[in-house]
């Protein structure tokens, strides 16, 4: 038990000591003062001086009773500091102090310096001890750097002609050590002439500029730097540069527009503000301002070539005239100010709003030649609530109609002839002016005319096809003359006229033709053959011959009483040999005779009797079909004829 006791007594006297211990640690590790140190510049190239920053702060919790030294990486006390080189410091305050040390070769090597704090502490035994406390700042050894910075500005970037441009140059030592007899010349489109800083210390910067005046053609800038670092000469060359000759391009015409020109109360308006720079400035930090309603658009920007456009939404209530006022700061150091054109928005009640709906209609829409004449009717109608007068019908900048008085709620209706000169679009338009006074136009629909090639018939020549003309724009109408409208008309009569008389022929020609055909194939089937019979005979007339109708009978009484007058009139030695009958051959076959006959007559069907005895067997047959038997056994073939 003692021994158990024993042991619990001596673990809780360790925990004691240990919480003690730790305890008193950081009372024991905590220095009496806080030390910081800082030297500049922080590099060198070589051995020399640099300014060291030093701050003593007390921390002991007690005022100072014995004063505090500084001394340098030598050992010597720096007498910047506190009096002489010895500080009382009060608990909690501090003390600064700054001055030159130069460094060593071995130092730069080392890479640092190092300073110490000196102050008394009495021990337990009430010994007064010197206590130290160091601190060290980093200096680095570079080397030599020579690093020259040239910056060059050109203000302002485009000149007006007439105008003075400055070309400033900026130097800077940008390394760590001295630069000397630095000189800028400029070309001598600036200046042609040096300009000179004797020296330049590290990080020291200094400024010199030339100036010139733009006269009738852009400029140029180049420069070139020499200078001095150690032994050696260095050159630094600029490049060239254009400095451009202003020249202005805004266009400024009609730069605000809206969409409508005409509301009713409460309705909106978008207004549109288009300014086109075709310059070569820069417009910068534009404002926009009305003088109804203030600013409307601040901090524009407008470069070379570009294109502006802004657009602001107004809700009226009263009939408002806009012109904006534009504030155009340039990169030429100017500022220009310029009005826009006014534009008015009517606001009416609707009872005064003028509303007009313009339909179109053409009698084709497709022609297939250019100029073509085409009939336009356009349907007029008045929606607004009060009469509509002198409404003014045009196409482009022709005016061809003019409504003088159009009631309200009703419609009229304008036809005209116009000679189109080739296939497009076709639009209308109606103006006319509203119960404020203003004048106010209404589009018709669009109508297009296309082109398409001629049809062509049998009973014409052929067409040579034509391709269809190529449209790029909307084409115009011209408004026939009173006097090529009378002749066009004139010439449309004469051409109906000869094609009446041209068909006219055709149908009599088809006609003469169909009767001539006719007359031929009665006259054909009217002719005599010759048939092979068994014998021939021509003591029988009556038994061969064959039956005729009334008309042929008359003909061939005609044709013998002629035939009778001219054999009395005139006897030929053939005619004895012609009138006399040939007798049968004697020893004739039957079978190898000929005789004629009289082919029947699809067209003449009404038998006849047959002719008297005593007239010659031969008279029975028309004169011109009689032939002549020749020997025996031989025929005489028949013509086409027959």
């Amino acid at each position: 038990m003692f021994a158990l006791k024993t042991k619990k007594r001596f673990a809780l006297a360790l925990a004691l000591l240990a919480a003690m211990l730790f305890f008193a640690l950081p009372a024991l590790a905590e220095d009496p003062f806080s030390f910081s140190l800082s030297v500049e510049p922080a590099s060198l190239t070589e051995p020399g001086p640099v300014t060291v920053s030093v701050r003593v702060v007390n921390n002991s919790g007690a005022d100072l009773t014995e004063p505090v030294s500084l001394q340098d990486p030598d050992g010597q006390v720096v007498t910047a500091f506190g009096d002489g080189g010895q500080a009382l410091i009060k608990n909690g305050d501090y003390v600064a102090a700054q001055h030159t040390y130069n460094v060593t070769q071995e130092q730069l090597n080392a890479g640092k310096l190092t300073y110490t704090l000196s102050y008394n502490q009495v021990d337990a035994n009430g010994e007064v001890v010197v206590q130290t406390l160091a601190k060290s700042a980093d200096v680095a050894y570079t080397g030599t750097n020579v690093d020259l910075t040239v910056n060059r500005t050109i203000d302002p970037e485009v000149v007006r002609s007439g105008k003075t441009v400055n070309v400033q140059y900026e130097l800077y030592n940008a390394g760590n050590v001295e630069i000397k007899n630095i000189r800028v010349r400029e070309n001598s489109s600036i200046s042609g002439t040096n300009q000179t800083v004797a020296a330049l210390a590290p990080g020291e910067r200094k400024t010199i500029q030339f100036t010139a005046t733009m006269g009738n053609n852009a400029m140029t800038s180049a420069g070139k730097v020499t200078y001095t670092a150690g032994d050696k000469t260095e050159t630094i060359s600029v490049p060239e540069i254009e400095i451009p000759k202003a020249s202005p391009g805004l266009v400024l015409g009609d730069i605000l527009t809206a969409d409508k020109t005409a509301i009713t109360n409460g309705e909106t308006v978008t207004l549109t503000l288009t300014i086109k720079n075709n310059g070569n400035i820069t417009y910068s930090n534009i404002s926009v301002s009305d003088a109804d309603y203030g600013e409307i658009f601040t901090n524009l920007t407008l470069g070379p070539g570009e294109t502006l456009i802004k657009e602001k939404q107004f809700t009226l209530d009263k009939t408002t005239a806009f012109k904006y006022t534009v504030t155009l700061p340039d990169n030429t150091g100017s500022t220009n100010t310029v009005t826009s054109n006014e534009v008015k928005i009517s606001v009416y009640d609707p009872s005064q709003v003028l509303v007009l709906s313009v339909i179109a209609d053409a009698s084709t829409t497709a022609i297939s030649i250019a100029p073509a004449d085409v009939a336009f009717t356009l349907t007029v109608t008045n929606n607004s609530a009060f009469e509509a007068k002198k409404i003014v019908l045009s196409h482009g900048a022709t005016n061809f109609y003019t409504i003088d008085k159009l009631p309200s709620g009703e419609s009229t209706t304008v036809t005209r002839n116009f000679s189109v000169s080739q296939a497009g679009k076709f639009r209308f338009t109606a103006t006319a002016k509203d119960a404020l006074d203003n004048t106010v136009s209404f589009d018709s629909n669009e109508i297009v005319l296309t082109y398409a090639a001629p049809v062509i018939t049998a009973t014409m020549a052929p067409i040579p096809t034509v391709g269809p003309l190529v449209t790029e724009t909307v084409a115009p109408i011209e408004v026939l003359e009173p006097v090529k409208l009378k002749t066009n008309q004139a010439l449309r009569i004469a051409a109906f006229a000869l094609g009446g008389l041209f068909a006219a022929s055709f149908l009599l020609f088809l006609v003469s033709t169909v009767v001539r055909a006719k007359k031929r194939s009665a006259s054909s089937k009217a002719y005599d053959h010759m048939d092979l019979v068994e014998k021939r005979d021509y003591t029988e007339p009556a038994k061969y011959s064959v039956e005729m109708t009334p008309a042929e009978a008359e003909l061939a009484a005609m044709e013998r009483e002629a035939r009778k007058e001219q054999e009395q009139a005139q006897d030929l030695p053939s005619d004895a040999i012609l009138k006399e009958e040939a007798p049968a051959a004697p020893g004739s076959e039957d079978n190898a005779g000929y005789r004629l006959t009289r082919a029947e007559s699809t067209v003449f069907d009404t038998p006849i009797e047959a002719p008297a005895a005593e007239e010659p067997a031969d008279a029975a047959q028309p004169a011109r079909h009689r032939r002549s038997a020749r020997n025996a056994g031989e025929a005489e073939a028949p013509s086409e004829d027959e």
